[in-house]
């Protein structure tokens, strides 16, 4: 059989999963807003009141955290999105949403206003309150300021919004002092940028948030001016990129300010993407589009307020490169339920679909239909997640605890209040089949060397990233999350590791990589030393136009070495409540399939080994080595160490991975790889 008979013979073989019919803009508001009344279970056993009231005898409560009441990120941002959210719902959520048992709405406007109270109170604007650790939280000046307290003060404005009608003239004015020294600080301070590593577009994007805050609730102050000129310098520095210092698109008609007259240097590489943590991370690759979203609606939603303006014309102003970072870097990465590949793997919780709300702001604000259907999709999954805990939280074992919850909450809730805001009920979503074939070429990022596949059957990707070095990738079966990013030591999925006497797990690049690309199929080849150089590393990985991966490679030893273990092939495996904690795994002879759907074909056949589910972050996760040997194997410099030939299918059964077992050791390879 050749390739190309193999490749329709999976194709017709695979199995195809119809996407779900997309649901109108008022059926998804409304599950959004009882997805967030669910979520009320967890604030409410969450939320504590404070024993003493602040200095001018209110009273007040925070909701728990790592840190409870504390001054640092964890305690006031935890506490800032919690009352948020129940802000939120005592505004929007009455005679729509229904309420667990043991939930009141005096509950949530209870939780709300003392979360704000201690919010306000514990700010270094009004110092009513000091923290449990002390001290006062926030920025005031560049001599005091304090990093992300404006994303903070952001979420805190939220809540004053929602609960404007609700407070005291007083306590509207803590609020303004609370923002007026944040902007203060704003106004005095440099804007950063810088895209090697650490890049500052998301933290430029909450700062213009806090401005957008200050605008929003105070339109007519006399700093207002000001405000805005920042906010949108702050916005052309967020996804800034070179071509920006000569761009002379008008941003201000008012004022005729121009992208090059507010640009300060880019936090975008040249191929649009960013680096945050110190590698290409597609969660912060996207969070800037909801943080400009964010801005957008405070700085022009709050109708309850004088001056208010709910036009979508200045708010798309704040939106500078969103469509171009979608279009070169994001949508390439997008997958069939929602999520965004992470080819270098995450540091956080995986499978949040925190990209909702970017999809949500490129809808409703750029009227983007491919925004439209991927905002849906990742919905759905984040319903689907919720309806595995008991509370209403958003996941088990979450990484950060209750700050996660708040960030999903903040996000869920977001996207329902653009909608609100931005209606798209009368835009039609791009379908998913579309959206793959406009997608189906292989793609190079170049400045962080990832490339990746999209297919009828699969989507394939490998990051060779230089910044926190790895060499990782994935295999993603359309409409399936089976295998989960992941990387340990510095490789991970397809690479593995070996273990080698006296040396320690480690991979260092011997030379660039090479990336070959030919319409939908791409080709790498990489060479890597391993183990301390012990191991001279030389693989190829090609993606097909198909449902195949080859992996093949040559392993020579540099030194005299003793290798106790082998874990090649490797794969991390789902066993989570999300996905399914009753994979079915296949082996026979050189090969095993899992649930029907995915099989892995090696040549020499080795033993297998799968080891029990573990906690990656916050998703169970079993690897599952499909070449691993725990005999020592002892070798003398020069010696080959071992040649494999790994053949990956999406969308085959058990039969059919038997059958591709069976087949002749000459089975076609792609041009390049190591001779045998």
């Amino acid at each position: 059989m050749n390739r190309l008979t193999l490749t329709l013979f999976l194709l017709l073989a695979a199995v195809c999963v119809p996407a779900a019919d997309f649901l109108p803009e008022q059926q998804m508001q409304d599950s959004l807003l009882q997805m967030l009344a669910r979520f009320t279970t967890y604030m409410k056993a969450d939320f504590q009141p404070c024993q003493e009231p602040n200095s001018v005898g209110e009273a007040c409560g925070c909701f728990r955290s790592n840190n409870t009441m504390r001054s640092n990120e964890d305690g006031v941002r935890s506490n800032a999105d919690l009352g948020m959210v129940c802000a939120f719902l005592t505004k929007y959520g009455r005679q729509k949403a229904v309420l667990p048992d043991g939930i009141s709405w005096a509950d949530l406007e209870r939780m709300a206003m003392h979360s704000l109270v201690f919010a306000y109170s514990t700010h270094k604007a009004n110092r009513l309150k000091k923290c449990a650790d002390g001290r006062y939280w926030g920025s005031t000046s560049e001599r005091d300021h304090v990093w992300e307290s404006s994303l903070w003060a952001m979420s805190v404005a939220y809540s004053a919004w929602f609960l404007w009608e609700r407070l005291t003239e007083q306590q509207r004015t803590y609020v303004y002092q609370l923002l007026k020294a944040e902007c203060n600080y704003e106004l005095e301070r440099q804007i950063p940028t810088g895209y090697q590593g650490d890049t500052k577009a998301e933290e430029n994007g909450w700062e213009v948030d806090v401005l957008a805050a200050a605008l929003g609730l105070f339109p007519n102050d006399e700093l207002a001016p000001q405000w805005r000129k920042r906010m949108l310098e702050f916005a052309i520095n967020c996804y800034s990129h070179p071509t920006d210092a000569t761009d002379t698109t008008v941003v201000d008609p008012a004022s005729g300010l121009r992208v090059c007259d507010l640009y300060h240097g880019p936090n975008l590489y040249p191929d649009y993407t960013l680096q945050n943590h110190d590698y290409f991370h597609t969660s912060y690759q996207n969070v800037v589009i909801q943080e400009l979203g964010e801005a957008a609606l405070i700085a022009t939603a709050p109708s309850n307020l004088p001056n208010s303006s709910a036009g979508r014309g200045g708010a798309v102003a704040l939106l500078h490169n969103c469509r171009e970072v979608c279009d070169s870097v994001l949508y390439w990465l997008a997958l069939s339920d929602g999520e965004l590949a992470m080819p270098n793997g995450n540091d956080w919780s995986l499978f949040l679909y925190d990209q909702l709300t970017s999809y949500s702001t490129m809808a409703c604000l750029l009227r983007d239909p491919d925004a439209l259907m991927l905002e849906q999709r990742a919905y759905e999954m984040i319903r689907h997640r919720q309806q595995t805990t008991p509370d209403g939280s958003w996941l088990l074992r979450s990484d950060i605890g209750a700050r996660r919850m708040g960030v999903e909450a903040h996000r869920v809730m977001m996207t329902w209040l653009l909608h609100h805001q931005w209606s798209t009920a009368d835009m039609k979503p791009s379908t998913w089949d579309d959206f793959r074939q406009r997608h189906s070429q292989a793609r190079l990022l170049p400045c962080q060397k990832v490339v990746r596949g999209l297919t009828p059957d699969q989507f394939i990707c490998f990051g060779w990233s230089e910044g926190l070095k790895s060499y990782t990738g994935y295999i993603a079966p359309q409409l399936s999350n089976l295998i989960v990013p992941f990387k340990q030591h510095n490789t991970g999925n397809l690479l593995g590791w070996y273990e080698v006497e006296g040396r320690r797990i480690n991979a260092t690049p011997a030379e660039e990589p090479q990336f070959l690309l030919d319409g939908e199929t791409w080709t790498l080849h990489g060479h890597l030393l391993c183990n301390d150089s012990a191991l001279d590393l030389r693989f190829t990985i090609h993606a097909t136009e198909g449902n195949t991966v080859v992996y093949t490679d040559e392993v020579r030893a540099l030194a005299d070495v003793t290798i106790l273990k082998e874990k090649g092939g490797l794969l991390a495996i789902s066993e989570d409540e999300m996905t399914s904690q009753q994979r079915r795994y296949h082996y026979g002879p050189g090969y095993v399939n899992i649930d029907d759907a995915f099989g892995v074909v090696v040549s020499p056949a080795k033993q297998m080994m799968l080891d029990a589910p573990r906690n990656n972050n916050s998703v169970l996760t079993a690897l599952l080595c499909t070449s691993y040997d725990d005999q020592p194997r002892h070798y003398k410099k020069g010696d080959v160490v071992d040649r494999r030939h790994i053949m990956y299918y999406s969308n085959v059964n058990r039969q059919q991975t038997a059958r591709l077992a069976r087949q002749p050791d000459g089975t076609p390879r792609p041009a390049g790889t190591p001779a045998r």
